[in-house]
């Protein structure tokens, strides 16, 4: 039951920060209701896109308390609750459980680099918490890429409810498609129409934070037999799922959406603002998209 939580268009939802660089409850709030009149799915917070490493554990406590009760149980709310070590993950998960979260986000331990056998224990230490585990693959990020045997035999545990996949490999994801049943949620937005034909369920997306009810239209598509037209939007997109990029996310993420003057584009250091070459990018790759929504907030910035 668990796993029909987890599919279609959910966003990892950016962390706003107000002009002291605290974190913006206000604009947080805004954001989240937002994404439930735009149609989006889910919210995964306090995820990479949140800037989780950047955040003091009381302020991942405001923001995940912000996202649940604004969400009103209107839409899951999920908490990325991995680190680098098992105890505090674990410690992180039993927190988001008694916050009201949906669900966690577990991604692969950073940094210690552990083999496959003790990504596998730890993701069942995890479980044991008793809230639903999206295990994410991105070993860009972390430094360690699961196996299919690994994700197979994980997809065992109970509790386990989805892995969100960022690893760039089609190949893996078909594997994990014919060894087991576990959902398979897209995580890099370039690829999300590719996972989805390969029967992903839906994606934990950077992009929705900007276009949230035109990327859940292309999934919505994709899942429902008219890959065509969810192939065009696709393509129409990439362009700006590249712009995205251009820099660590999310610089250029918070930089786009305060374009439109949902929040401010400040993150924390080490991270930077984008470039001047790169906003000048992001801004030319928005224009070209010519969508109403976005015309009158871009057109000044355009000028400016």
């Amino acid at each position: 039951m668990s796993e029909q939580l987890f599919k279609g268009s959910l966003v990892a939802i950016i962390t706003p920060f107000d002009r002291k660089g605290r974190v913006d409850r206000k604009n947080l709030e805004k954001l989240v209701a937002w994404h439930i009149d735009e149609g989006t799915d889910g919210i995964v917070c306090v995820g990479a896109t949140g800037e989780p490493l950047s955040l003091s554990n009381s302020e991942r406590k405001k923001i995940a308390e912000i996202c649940i009760k604004t969400s009103g149980k209107k839409i899951p709310v999920t908490v990325g609750t991995g680190v680098s070590d098992t105890k505090q993950t674990v410690k992180n998960t039993e927190l988001a459980k008694k916050w009201g979260a949906d669900g966690c986000m577990v991604v692969t331990p950073y940094y210690n680099r552990p083999s496959q056998r003790g990504c596998l224990l730890h993701f069942k230490e995890v479980a044991k918490v008793g809230l639903p585990v999206i295990l994410y693959n991105n070993p860009g990020r972390t430094g360690v890429k699961l196996t299919v045997e690994t994700i197979v035999e994980a997809s065992q545990i109970p509790g386990v409810v989805a892995i969100k996949e960022a690893s760039r490999d089609l190949d893996l994801i078909r594997s994990i498609r014919k060894f087991c049943s576990l959902p398979i949620l897209a995580g890099e937005d370039a690829l999300t129409f590719d996972i989805l034909q390969e029967g992903g369920v839906g994606a934990i997306s950077v992009i929705g934070n900007l276009i949230p009810r035109g990327w859940k239209e292309m999934i919505r598509c994709a899942m429902s037999g008219e890959a065509k037209k969810a192939k065009a939007m696709s393509d129409r997109y990439q362009a700006l799922c590249s712009a995205l990029f251009l820099e660590t996310n999310p610089q250029c993420i918070k930089y786009a959406v305060s374009l439109i003057g949902k929040c401010r584009g400040m993150v924390r250091l080490p991270l930077l603002e984008p470039s001047e070459k790169t906003k000048v990018e992001i801004k030319r790759v928005l224009w070209s998209l010519a969508l109403p929504f976005f015309k009158s907030s871009i057109k000044s910035q355009l000028k400016g």
